[in-house]
């Protein structure tokens, strides 16, 4: 490896550990990043976090041209094992994503910002005067994994100079030449699309201690995420359905709302991730995984930036079902072991 495909992968761990530490940008295991060097594609391995870039070996070579002959046959490149400093990791589900994408840097991530307008079915015509001047595209929803890589192709097609992504109930991707520039226009981008969370009633807090004294179940680590109890709006989206696909792989494809007057008794009869407790703030299943943690944190985070009277697109049933397959679950193992050297990490509190 030349010192300067060194240097260009140190540069691309350096903004990776940025955004994947920025729980605004990322969430757990989410997002993935790229960087095409020599006739290899470096990109993250699957299940890995972002956030780790710079500490663990996150980064895995492929080989670009066979990777695209893998496309044009039809054959998804997710999945395939490299070894690296004597561990296996696996290419990333969205490795045909990165691939098709003409530009050198890829940043994918799950900014709340663009998910509160991704999920929406206005979301499109509302970010034309945000994104002016931007050449950017709005990817309808399709499954990650070859699906997306197909539809980015044909938006490719007729707008070849597109640099910025929007996928519809997915989130974000930026491209640029090189680390430096890819960052800026992600700043650029989020600092367009930002949206002001809605302030949410404060928690009954003595109720949610009573529930949680006895049992398994305990308060969350981020006060934020009582928004989805203490905000009616909130809590009718989260309960309504499944916003993006995150929300069913690591925390529930149907969330269940108790009373207000519920006891500890009704309580424990849950086996959930998580329960929104009606005007009241919520509860989590004791000892949740940094995972499931960090993904309810980015729920809160977008349902506090989505109106009232906003259009929804949820996930169809078809959709959700099709994303708790044996390999998500696969994956979302991968991502729960890989969070050990997360557990000092604080969850976003605030916007």
């Amino acid at each position: 490896m030349s010192l300067g495909t060194a240097s260009e992968i140190d540069s691309l761990q350096a903004v990776s550990a940025r955004i994947g530490s920025e729980p605004l940008l990322v969430q757990a295991a989410t997002g993935n990043t790229s960087i095409k060097l020599d006739g290899v594609l470096w990109i993250k391995a699957s299940g890995k976090w972002l956030a780790h870039a710079t500490s663990d070996d996150i980064m895995i070579p492929v080989n670009l041209a066979e990777t695209r002959r893998r496309i044009e046959l039809n054959i998804d490149p997710a999945g395939q094992l490299t070894v690296v400093n004597g561990k296996p990791l696996g290419t990333s589900v969205e490795t045909a994503m990165h691939t098709v994408l003409p530009w050198r840097v890829v940043l994918h991530v799950h900014s709340v910002n663009t998910i509160a307008w991704a999920v929406r079915r206005d979301g499109a015509s509302g970010l034309q005067v945000r994104l002016e001047g931007i050449d950017w595209q709005w990817i309808p929803y399709v499954s990650s994994g070859m699906p997306l890589a197909r539809a980015i192709q044909e938006t490719l097609m007729r707008a070849p100079s597109t640099r910025v992504l929007v996928l519809a109930n997915h989130g974000l991707v930026v491209c640029g030449e090189d680390c430096e520039s890819a960052e800026a226009l992600l700043k650029d981008v989020e600092r367009r699309v930002a949206l002001e969370p809605r302030s949410a009633p404060e928690p009954r807090w003595q109720v949610l201690a009573d529930l949680v004294r006895q049992g398994s179940w305990e308060l969350p680590q981020a006060p934020a995420v009582h928004a989805i109890g203490t905000d009616r709006t909130a809590r009718r989206m989260v309960a309504s359905g499944v916003l993006y696909p995150c929300q069913a792989i690591f925390l529930t494809p149907q969330a269940k709302t108790l009373p207000e007057t519920a006891s500890s008794v009704e309580l424990a009869a849950f086996d959930e991730p998580f329960v929104p407790i009606e005007d009241t703030g919520v509860v989590v299943r004791g000892h949740s995984n940094p995972a499931e943690s960090a993904t309810l944190a980015g729920l809160a985070q977008v349902v506090q930036r989505i109106p009232d009277n906003a259009p929804i697109q949820y996930l169809r049933e078809n959709e959700v079902r099709d994303l708790l397959c044996a390999d998500v679950y696969h994956y979302r193992s991968m991502v729960e072991d890989n969070s050990s050297s997360m557990m000092g990490r604080t969850p976003v509190t605030a916007a």
